[in-house]
């Protein structure tokens, strides 16, 4: 049984900052990598998709214009490219955990999720893959 008790106090109360999700997010992007563990995969480059979601720390002033309020995700995509060309990743694992590394270097990013798929490593599917969620360290 739900017991209702009268309590007029909620009317006062305001939202916690923690309570605020604002996100920058990249879904869908396909980039060509060379990754895998197994001898058919070295030396050639595959499609891999990374859907990339940013939380993002509150900031009293959010209703200025300013560029320097956000997280400017061509930067994300351009630190991904660059991660890309350093060469062969053996593990979709290793590839999430270094893209999320990237998303909670920048000053107001708090929590980073990431899922990087691999796009052929099978017929039968879609993709495979792995989605990670990390958190800044306090």
């Amino acid at each position: 049984m739900l017991k209702v008790y009268e309590n007029d106090s909620h009317t006062s109360l305001k939202p916690l900052k923690s309570a605020i999700n604002d996100q920058v997010f990249i879904e869908g992007l396909v980039l060509q990598a060379q990754i895998g563990v197994f001898d058919n995969e070295r030396g050639i480059e595959q499609p891999v998709r990374f859907d990339i979601s940013v939380d993002l720390g509150h900031l009293d002033n959010t209703l200025s214009d300013s560029a320097q309020n956000i997280l400017r995700y061509d930067y994300i995509v351009e630190d991904v490219k660059k991660l890309l060309a350093k060469g062969h990743i053996d593990l979709v694992e290793t590839l999430a955990e270094s893209v999320a590394q990237i998303c909670l270097f920048y000053d107001r990013a708090e929590q980073a999720t990431v899922s990087v798929s691999k796009l052929n490593a099978f017929e039968e599917a879609e993709a495979v893959g792995v989605r990670i969620t990390r958190f800044r360290d306090a």
